[in-house]
């Protein structure tokens, strides 16, 4: 049995993984024609690129099937979404922005009798401006918008609705903001972050002393989200407020861009050495993927 890697072959974090298991068999899985039902004699696949599309997401489902771990369990990532995830927040006692969902008008079928214009008066009443509007299923702060005004809130949603699902979130304002790494459902490092749009955010050197209040509940609550929703490497978003509640933004990257430039070594090579720690138990496991069906 081999490991299979899903990636850029020129991927300097997953380059640095292979590094660490150098007592497998390992390659970078290459997809052409497939029967039905799909099978491999790969025990373990790390899948970083079926978020970005729908053939390689849905092998990955079949691979699953077939009794292939695959790293992260591709029926998680399909189905998980930014208003799913209130469901999971609020049962696990976690404070989360206050959330409205605008409908999508579709173009091609017409649902008037069931989607209709928002009712703006009801948003302002639930949501104070400013506001943050962005797609349900967003990645990497693509879309997001801070919304100072109505008129503003309609423009975008105007502009938008034909394309996305939207959220109109409540701004939280915080003191502090931390990404937190977690793999393997049980290990978690915990990384002050400024959030940036366009891929310029950046990991800084990070003392808990901070949060010395807040950081056992964050690591307990990102450990039961985790394991809830079945992902075995996720970052998740959590921001401190002045009045020190944690509330978490966004908990739902389990494709997280990891780049050794881009945070302090200790840190980088914290989650090389634990992501291949992860790899290596699921190999010597018998494991499968959580999946929308039992299946023997």
């Amino acid at each position: 049995m081999k490991i299979g890697i899903v990636e850029y072959k020129d991927d300097q974090f997953i380059r640095d993984v292979i590094s660490k298991l150098g007592e497998f068999e390992i390659e970078f899985v290459f997809f052409r024609e497939r029967s039905a039902p799909v099978g491999s004699d790969y025990r373990v696949i790390v899948d970083r690129l079926g978020f970005m599309d729908l053939y390689l997401r849905e092998m990955m489902k079949n691979l699953a099937l077939s009794g292939t771990y695959i790293i992260n369990n591709p029926f998680s990532s399909a189905e998980i979404d930014k208003i799913s995830n209130t469901r999971h927040f609020d049962s696990l006692g976690i404070l989360h922005p206050k959330t409205i969902v605008l409908p999508r008008i579709n173009e091609i079928y017409d649902f008037n009798e069931l989607v209709g214009e928002p009712d703006w008066s009801r948003i302002c009443e639930g949501i104070s401006f400013p506001c943050i509007l962005k797609p349900f299923d967003g990645y990497a702060w693509d879309n997001v918008y801070k919304v100072n005004s109505l008129d503003e809130l309609k423009n975008l949603y105007d502009a938008m609705k034909f394309r996305h699902i939207l959220l109109v979130q409540e701004l939280i304002r915080y003191v502090d903001y931390y990404r937190v790494f977690c793999i393997n459902k049980r290990d978690v490092l915990l990384v002050k972050w400024n959030p940036k749009p366009l891929d310029m955010g950046e990991s800084i050197y990070t003392d808990l002393k901070q949060i010395e209040d807040l950081k056992d509940t964050i690591i307990e609550k990102t450990i039961k989200l985790n394991s809830s929703i079945d992902l075995d490497f996720n970052a998740v978003e959590w921001c401190i407020t002045e009045d020190r509640k944690a509330f978490i933004i966004d908990a739902f990257n389990d494709t997280p861009e990891i780049v050794r430039g881009k945070m302090p070594e200790p840190y980088y090579w914290w989650i090389v050495d634990k992501f291949a720690d992860c790899i290596r138990e699921k190999f010597h496991s018998n494991e499968k993927n959580r999946t929308i069906f039992p299946l023997p």
